[in-house]
């Protein structure tokens, strides 16, 4: 009965952090364009194509997109649908997180590992957003979990999810699966996973989706349409607007593994004193050889390494552990700068952002909250300095971090991130009654990349969409647009009805035909 309650309340945990208590929006880019592909496909009823405005746009697969889909088809328009796929992949995620601990470093502070990685910014982030990369990063890490369990015990079950985790993830993101495989490739080699028959099965029931879909494409659009899925392969490895320096991940890494960024490094260079093959391969190894592949690749971006942070959290505990325990010069230094340095730092922060000294353009409700995040935090952080006791340390370390991350989360800092423009679209939409009503985009006024981008979060509000149309011509009567038409224009034809031409819209205006 304790062990069930125990377990019980480590799930209630993480609650506040993976589920956000008011309402949601999206932001345009990758968020909106998931969640308005996967609208298209309840509106078409095509779980084949990826559309945007009414055209195939296949420079990747379909899979987030159906995810979400199926998400909205299961909750309706809640806010719930955009983000429940994306949630369940990160408790799997934290789950696994905590069953690679034990296998690596055994059953002691197991929790510890899941809790560091759920109070990551850039876990934290991106679990709260509509993407493929928690889900991604979740069937890497049942991968890794998976590997360790099938060269330890050699049983089918294990074999089988060693190789079924790389399908699946080719579905979610083409080629760039292959990145964490090479990564394992060694291990795999030297524990001959590949001479087992079951994880040859796991491969091919994982490859499966990916299959399927190839072939409906194929059969449905052509070869040709179907081979434009690898020229995003070449466009991503050519320079273009994502393409940074070979170092980028050695800095913007540890920038976004905040509040653990020093003990993750620390955790990093003593990890290999652990006995353990094992955990030497992938707490060290691995991590090592998967960044420096993700470095030879010309587009880096900040999400890519987020496969690596199950392996990071369970760094970043030793790091913690190290920092406590051992008495080097260089750690006591760490130690200072941490627990008194930082917090000071922080404290002067939250006190800026109270008087908004900063000129920061959020609510004040949300800088009351994250304020207040800030300054539990610097408090927690800072009373470490007084305890001697390495459990106490520990669980202060974590309490702090935990603290901030829920402020941060519940203040919509990271979860409602267009608040005005959801509350301007709600309202229009009960104003005007379009609940029902299908609602289109005249494409040939999607202009500039911040055109889009607006019409892209306005969209994603809209109940129902179409798939877009050339020109005003081919609205139909009654039918309702999105424009960028001006004012005038729209007088001088006595056509259409301006229904909406609000700031918080610009450039766009919705109208209706006569």
């Amino acid at each position: 009965m304790k062990s069930h309650i125990k377990k019980y309340y480590q799930i209630f945990l993480f609650t506040p952090i993976l589920f956000y208590f008011g309402k949601r929006s999206l932001i345009a880019f990758d968020e909106g364009f998931y969640t308005l592909q996967a609208k298209w496909i309840l509106e078409n009823n095509n779980w084949v194509a990826p559309l945007w405005w009414g055209n195939i746009s296949l420079d990747r697969t379909i899979g987030i997109q159906s995810l979400l889909a199926f998400s909205q088809k299961l909750f309706g328009m809640k806010s719930i649908a955009y983000i429940f796929p994306i949630t369940f992949a990160g408790v799997i995620m934290l789950y696994i997180t905590y069953h690679l601990h034990k296998e690596l470093l055994g059953n002691d502070f197991a929790i510890i590992s899941p809790l560091i990685l759920s109070t990551t910014f850039l876990w934290v982030n991106y679990v709260n957003m509509a993407t493929q990369d928690i889900v991604f990063a979740s069937l890497v890490s049942i991968g890794i979990l998976s590997t360790i369990k099938s060269a330890k015990n050699k049983t089918n079950f294990y074999l089988f999810f060693a190789g079924i985790w790389l399908g699946l993830a080719i579905m979610m993101k083409t080629y760039l699966a292959l990145i964490p495989f090479l990564a394992i490739f060694p291990f795999n080699i030297k524990t001959k996973i590949f001479q087992k028959k079951y994880y040859w099965i796991g491969l091919f029931f994982g490859l499966l989706p990916f299959i399927i879909w190839s072939l409906n494409i194929i059969n449905i659009y052509g070869s040709e349409t179907f081979l434009t899925l690898h020229q995003k392969l070449l466009f991503l490895s050519k320079n273009n607007n994502f393409t940074n320096p070979f170092f980028y991940y050695l800095w913007n890494l540890p920038l976004n593994l905040f509040p653990w960024s020093i003990p993750a490094i620390v955790g990093l260079i003593n990890c290999r004193e652990i006995k353990d093959n094992y955990a030497n391969y992938f707490l060290f190894k691995f991590p090592i050889i998967l960044i420096l592949l993700l470095s030879l690749f010309s587009t880096k971006t900040p999400y890519y390494p987020i496969q690596l942070l199950s392996i990071i959290s369970i760094n970043t505990f030793i790091g913690i552990k190290t920092i406590f325990k051992k008495n080097k010069f260089y750690l006591i230094f760490i130690n200072k700068f941490l627990f008194v340095v930082i917090p000071f730092i922080l404290s002067i922060l939250s006190i800026l952002l109270i008087t908004n000294s900063l000129n920061v353009d959020y609510e004040y409700r949300q800088i009351i909250l994250i304020s207040i995040g800030i300054i539990l935090f610097s408090l927690v952080w800072f009373m470490i300095n007084f305890s001697k006791s390495l459990k106490i340390k520990i669980l202060l370390i974590i309490v702090g971090a935990y603290l901030f991350t829920v402020s941060l989360v519940q203040s919509g800092f990271i979860t409602d991130r267009s608040r005005a423009l959801r509350i301007a679209g709600d309202d229009l939409i009960k104003k005007e009654f379009l609940k029902e009503k299908k609602i289109e985009v005249i494409k040939s006024d999607l202009g500039d990349q911040n055109s889009v981008s607006k019409i892209i979060k306005i969209m994603v509000l809209m109940p129902r969409i179409g798939n877009g149309i050339d020109n005003l011509n081919q609205l139909k009567p009654d039918q309702y647009a999105w424009t960028t038409i001006s004012s005038k224009e729209l007088l001088k034809s006595r056509k259409y009805t301006l229904i909406d031409e609000s700031d918080i819209y610009l450039p766009w205006k919705l109208i209706q035909k006569n």
